[in-house]
C-alpha cells in the first residue's frame, strides 16, 4: 500500500483530524513536521463559528414542529432527541478545547511507545492505521450527504421542506460532528490497540508463553540483555496504560453523552417505524420513519464500534499479564532475571486501567445489556402507545 505511505501516528490520523477541523471539532492545529501543538488566531474564529452554528441550529431546532405523525410519545421523543444531539454538538467542540494538551500528550506517548518497539526490531504498520483512518472519516461522510440529499431533495416530505439551505446545512454539520468525532474516538481506541498487540507480540518472541516452547528461549542472550528487555516491556506498559487513562479523561463525558443520544435517538426511531408500519394506512411518515432509522443505526453503530474497540484494547492490556505470568511458568531463568520478572508481574497487577465513559467500562457484556434495554423500553413504548390509541377509541 504504498499510496498509503506514512511514518508516524501523528499521519496515520491526520485524515480525521483534518475532517474534524474542517467542521469545528478540533480548534488547535498540529504542526505533523515538527510534531507540536499550537492555537492560532484562525482556530479562534473556527471554535467561536462553530459554537454560533451549533446555537443557530439549536434555536431554528427547538421552534420547529417534528409532528410528521399520530403519535405524542414519537413526536416529543424525535425532538427532544434531535435538540440533545445539537446540544452535544455544542459541547464536544468546547470541551475537546479544554482537554486538547491532554489529547495531543495521549498521541505523542504512543509515539514515544512506537520509537521504543522501532528499537527492539518492531515496526508497527502504519499504513493499515492510515487506511482505516481514511476509511472510518470517508464512510460517515458519504452516509451523511447521502441520507441530506434523500431526505430533503428526493422524498421531500412535509417536516423536511420547513427548512432553509442554511438551516439544511447547519443540521448536516450537527450530524457530521457526531459521526466524525465517533470515527476519531475509534481511530484512537484501535493505535493503542495495536501498540498492545505489538507489545504481547514482542514477550511471546523473547520468552516461552506456550508448553511446547523452548524453555530457554533467551539463553543465547546475557542475563544484562534480558533484564533489560523486561525493563522495556515494563516502560511501554506503563506508557500505554498512561495513554488509557489520557484517553478516558479527554473523552468520557463526550462518549458518555453521545450515547445517551444514539440510544434514545434510536429508541424512538425503532418505536416510530413500528408505530408507523401498524397504522391501515400508507402516509409520509413510513418514509420518514425509515429515513429516522437509518440515523438511528447510525448512531447505534457508534455505541458499537467504541464498545467493541474499548473491549478489544482491555483484553490485550490483560493478555500482557497474562503472557508475562505464562513466561513465569514455562521458562527457567537465572535469579535476577525471575526478579525482574516478578517485579513486572506485580507492576502490571497494580497498573491494569480499562477504557471506560465515567459510570460503565466498555466490555463485550456491556453490548448485551444495551440491546436488552433497547428492546424493554421499545416494548414499554408499545404499551403506552396502545393505551393512548384506546383511549381515544
Amino acid at each position: 500500500m504504498k499510496w498509503f505511505s506514512v511514518d508516524s501516528v501523528y499521519d496515520s490520523v491526520r485524515p480525521v483530524y483534518r475532517a474534524g477541523k474542517l467542521i469545528g471539532i478540533f480548534t488547535h492545529t498540529i504542526d505533523f513536521e515538527r510534531q507540536v501543538l499550537s492555537t492560532n488566531t484562525r482556530d479562534q474564529v473556527l471554535l467561536v463559528v462553530a459554537i454560533l452554528m451549533d446555537v443557530y441550529a439549536l434555536t431554528v431546532s427547538t421552534r420547529v414542529s417534528y409532528s410528521f405523525s399520530n403519535s405524542i410519545l414519537l413526536n416529543v421523543g424525535i425532538y427532544c432527541s434531535v435538540n440533545l444531539g445539537i446540544i452535544i454538538s455544542l459541547s464536544i467542540s468546547l470541551c475537546n478545547r479544554f482537554v486538547v494538551g491532554r489529547m495531543f500528550r495521549m498521541f505523542k506517548t504512543l509515539d514515544g511507545v512506537d520509537q521504543i518497539l522501532k528499537r527492539d526490531g518492531y515496526r508497527l504498520n502504519h499504513q493499515l492505521n492510515h487506511l482505516l483512518s481514511c476509511i472510518y472519516m470517508a464512510v460517515p461522510i458519504l452516509v451523511n450527504f447521502f441520507l441530506m440529499i434523500s431526505t430533503f431533495f428526493i422524498v421531500q416530505d412535509q417536516s423536511s421542506q420547513q427548512f432553509t439551505a442554511t438551516e439544511m446545512v447547519v443540521f448536516l454539520r450537527s450530524s457530521l460532528v457526531f459521526t466524525i468525532f465517533g470515527s476519531y474516538i475509534t481511530v484512537a481506541l484501535t493505535t493503542i490497540y495495536m501498540r498492545f498487540r505489538a507489545l504481547n507480540k514482542m514477550i511471546s518472541e523473547k520468552f516461552p508463553t506456550t508448553r511446547t516452547a523452548d524453555p530457554y528461549k533467551h539463553s543465547n542472550s546475557s542475563v544484562t540483555e534480558v533484564v533489560g528487555i523486561v525493563r522495556c516491556i515494563g516502560d511501554i506498559h506503563e506508557r500505554l496504560s498512561e495513554t488509557i487513562v489520557d484517553f478516558n479523561y479527554c473523552f468520557a463525558l463526550q462518549i458518555l453523552l453521545m450515547m445517551a443520544s444514539a440510544f434514545g435517538y434510536t429508541l424512538f426511531s425503532i418505536f416510530g417505524l413500528i408505530h408507523a408500519f401498524s397504522q391501515v394506512e400508507e402516509d409520509e411518515s413510513h418514509q420518514v420513519s425509515m429515513n429516522n432509522m437509518v440515523y438511528g443505526c447510525i448512531y447505534l453503530s457508534f455505541i458499537i464500534q467504541v464498545v467493541v474497540a474499548g473491549s478489544l484494547v482491555t483484553k490485550e492490556c490483560k493478555r500482557t499479564v497474562i503472557f508475562v505470568h505464562k513466561a513465569v511458568c514455562y521458562g527457567y531463568y537465572d535469579m535476577p532475571i525471575l526478579l525482574k520478572i516478578k517485579f513486572l508481574s506485580q507492576q502490571l497487577r497494580s497498573v491494569a486501567p480499562r477504557v471506560s465513559c465515567l459510570l460503565f467500562d466498555f466490555e463485550w457484556p456491556f453490548l448485551v445489556s444495551v440491546a436488552a434495554t433497547l428492546v424493554m423500553h421499545v416494548v414499554i413504548l408499545v404499551q403506552f402507545d396502545l393505551s393512548i390509541i384506546a383511549n381515544k377509541v
